[in-house]
């Protein structure tokens, strides 16, 4: 089956667009006479040429900037995901099948992929799990009695929307910049989790517990954390969040408001206030508002989060939106803020700041790496 994401779709698409263009310009004059089926046929074959060109450019797109996984997910359908999903009392610690039937990178690191059922959401969707060069030694090494130790830290990405998990993996380049800077020595080992945020078909949640909706903020985080203490046995050390666009808004939101399970938090390229797509009533726009505001979750008590915000200055909306936040939050939060000079708001622009990120989140949690007697 032709995937969204392959390379086969993309050279099919373009092929049926200009075979078809081809053979209507050496066939069109078959075509000229005024009669009411050959001018049925002329539109029609323009009109095909113009959808197979627009659906091709549309798969090129998405295999460049991967902001969908499957058809699945560009339709709106995740009925199968609910099916296959691993319901949480059945949910075992990693074994040896799944480390042999783990995807192994260039690098070393391990990837995990997993779908389940969220212990206190309910929802069922995809999450990724990257272990370390490191640490993916010591269980490919010992599978039959994998064990994560202790010497690492916990570092949970959000994709953007419409995005996938899988943009970090690829075009985002955010495990390869990572396992680079662990290989040499400049963070230590980093576990990475990389749930789905887009979880709802068609829909923008901004990662909000919405009132007869989806709870994506208790997927990101209470889920998150259950999942991995009984999936590779992390302990109850704080994670650090780190998205980008409405991952980056994500990324903040959830550490703010759950500073007893993350210590620091980077939005690149995001913003610091829900956002909603048209048609979401003003009424429903203003309770979270209210419910998810950050300056007012901060003045509320004092928080040991730290803040990375990391903004494009010609990327006017995020720039603004950052530079807002950090005058309203300059005493409530530690921020270090990162500007872009150029660019706008693509992965191409931000990718050379991933490294950036994950030194300063690894700074913060020295605490994690092993003392030296």
């Amino acid at each position: 089956m032709l995937q969204i994401s392959s390379l086969s779709t993309e050279v099919l698409f373009w092929a049926i667009a200009l075979i078809t263009l081809v053979l209507t310009v050496f066939f069109w004059h078959k075509l000229t006479p005024q009669k009411w089926y050959h001018i049925t046929a002329r539109v029609s074959v323009i009109i095909f040429i113009q959808i197979f060109a627009l659906a091709a450019t549309g798969v090129t797109i998405n295999r460049a900037g991967q902001f969908y996984a499957s058809w699945g997910d560009l339709f709106g359908s995740k009925n199968q995901l609910a099916k296959i999903a691993i319901q949480p009392d059945l949910l075992a610690q990693i074994s040896s099948k799944d480390i042999s039937g783990a995807k192994k990178t260039a690098g070393g690191s391990l990837i995990f992929k997993e779908v389940i059922k969220g212990a206190h959401s309910n929802i069922s969707d995809v999450v990724y799990v990257v272990l370390p060069p490191k640490i993916a030694t010591q269980l490919l090494a010992n599978p039959d009695a994998p064990t994560i130790g202790n010497d690492y830290q916990v570092v949970e990405l959000f994709s953007g929307y419409p995005g996938v998990p899988q943009t970090w993996i690829g075009s985002m380049a955010g495990i390869t910049t990572l396992e680079n800077l662990e290989n040499i020595g400049t963070v230590q080992n980093t576990i990475v989790v990389i749930p789905a945020i887009n979880v709802a078909p068609g829909q923008d949640t901004e990662c909000l517990n919405l009132v007869g909706g989806p709870q994506v903020e208790t997927w990101i985080t209470s889920d998150m954390h259950e999942f991995a203490t009984r999936f590779i046995g992390v302990d109850s050390r704080k994670w650090s969040t780190f998205g980008y666009s409405t991952g980056g808004w994500c990324a903040a939101e959830a550490a703010i408001h759950h500073p007893d399970l993350y210590s620091s938090a980077v939005a690149l390229a995001g913003y610091f206030k829900p956002l909603f797509s048209i048609g979401v009533p003003k009424s429903e726009k203003n309770y979270y508002a209210n419910q998810y505001d950050l300056i007012k979750a901060l003045k509320s008590q004092p928080t040991t989060v730290r803040l990375m915000i990391i903004a494009s200055q010609k990327d006017k909306f995020t720039n603004t939106a950052a530079q807002d936040f950090m005058r309203a939050a300059k005493s409530l939060i530690p921020i270090r803020y990162v500007p872009i000079p150029n660019g706008g708001h693509n992965t191409n622009v931000w990718k050379p700041f991933v490294g950036t990120a994950f030194q300063w989140i690894n700074q913060g949690n020295q605490q994690a790496l092993p003392t030296t007697p």
